[in-house]
This record gives C-alpha cells, sequence and structure tokens, in this order.
C-alpha cells in the first residue's frame, strides 16, 4: 500500500476498535482502498473495499461502491458492525498525501457525570464520554385555592379537599411557571429595615417594662404608707 489511515469506532456495548484504511494507488487518477478490523480484513482479499477515481479537477471522486459498508462481528459479544464510508470530499491534487479531517459518530461508554435542568424541566444528563441525554422532566402543579393546601412539615405540602384537584403540566405551559437550574433564592427580606424594626421593638418594651417597674415602684409606696 502507498498511504494509510486508523480511526477508533465503538461497538454496541461501548467497546473500541481500530479501524485501518489502506490507500492503494493502481493508476495516476484511481487508488483501491482497503480495511482491516483489529488488524482483520473485512473483505476477502484481494478484493478492496472500494475503488476511487478521479477526474481532471482532482475533486469529488468516483466511489464504486458508491458508500462502501464494512461490517465484522466484534469478539466483545456486542452487536455486529457495520458503518460507511464517506470518500465524497476526498481530493487529489500534486502534493503528498495528508489527513485534513477524520470523524466518526461512535461513542465509548460512559458514566453520569452531572445534570442540569432546563427552563421546561427537563433533566439532562452528562457523561464522561462527551455525552448528553434527557432523563426525564419536572413537572409543576397548580391548584385553585393554594391556601388550601395541607402542610406536612419540611416546606412540603400535600392537596386536599379545600385545595382542589392539581393542574399538572411542563414548566412554561399552561400558565404555569418556569423553572431556573442552579439558581439560589435572594431573601424578600429588606435586611436594614428590619433592624430599624427591631431596635424599634426593643425600645418600646424597655420603656414599657419601665413602665410596669414604675408602677410597681409607686404601689409599693402606697403600701408602706399604710
Amino acid at each position: 500500500y502507498h498511504n494509510s489511515s486508523a480511526v477508533t469506532i465503538y461497538d454496541s456495548l461501548g467497546n473500541s476498535h481500530n479501524i485501518q484504511t489502506y490507500f492503494v494507488k493502481t493508476s495516476a487518477g484511481t487508488w483501491d482502498v482497503f480495511t482491516t478490523a483489529d488488524g482483520v480484513s473485512t473483505t476477502t482479499l484481494p478484493t478492496p473495499t472500494a475503488t476511487l477515481t478521479f477526474g481532471g479537477t482532482g475533486t469529488s471522486p468516483t466511489s464504486v461502491p458508491a458508500l462502501p459498508t464494512v461490517g465484522f462481528a466484534p469478539t466483545t459479544g456486542a452487536n455486529a458492525v457495520s458503518f460507511t464510508l464517506d470518500y465524497s470530499k476526498s481530493t487529489q491534487f500534486g502534493s503528498n498525501f495528508s489527513i485534513n479531517a477524520l470523524s466518526q459518530d461512535g461513542y465509548s461508554s460512559g458514566r453520569l457525570a452531572g445534570f442540569n435542568t432546563s427552563s421546561d424541566g427537563t433533566i439532562i444528563g452528562r457523561y464522561t464520554n462527551g455525552q448528553s441525554r434527557a432523563l426525564g422532566q419536572v413537572v409543576l402543579a397548580s391548584f385553585v385555592n393554594p391556601n388550601g393546601l395541607k402542610s406536612l412539615g419540611g416546606n412540603a405540602w400535600a392537596d386536599s379537599a379545600d385545595s382542589g384537584t392539581p393542574l399538572v403540566g411542563a414548566p412554561n405551559s399552561g400558565g404555569l411557571g418556569v423553572l431556573q437550574s442552579s439558581a439560589i433564592e435572594d431573601s424578600n427580606v429588606d435586611l436594614t429595615a428590619e433592624l430599624v424594626n427591631m431596635i424599634t421593638a426593643q425600645r418600646v418594651y424597655q420603656a414599657n417594662a419601665q413602665t410596669i417597674k414604675t408602677q410597681d415602684q409607686v404601689l409599693q409606696t402606697l403600701v408602706n404608707l399604710r
């Protein structure tokens, strides 16, 4: 062969496999492509996986077959692997062989690394293999009479005959609110105003206590006069 390239793909169990591609130039504008999976040829040699033929512009080669399919049976117990090769963007110019772009759409197995919640309540899980997927959705409920909810303690509430039947739906729909992930609710109390109110209440208490003390002293004096 004249040149080669390699790419890692993954089977249905997330195991990696090395796909090696070999390019054999058979004429001025024709290349035979051979592939191996984990060192084993995917075709019966000397049959190539594909044959690429470039025209006078050196672009958009004709591939036979148009989208060659490569398949093999992994020894890992996973399902048979089958994928296609796309050489439509390959070029042949007067320069050295090089790989400018090489990609595949598989991924290895991964573990849940974290999650976040979108404004519509969808819980998106992030995995160590770079993938993400929806794990579920948080729903909201509204009541005709929220004041009729039954307190269960610990900031938990339950519906009751007074609250009415809960109307459940996705966030940001049907008049329901939205969710904001990783947000901390600010206090709805003005600390400065409440501090002033506390000092005022303390002064009033002290004044009342002093009044009671004075009245007690007056009564004690009257008792002593007898």
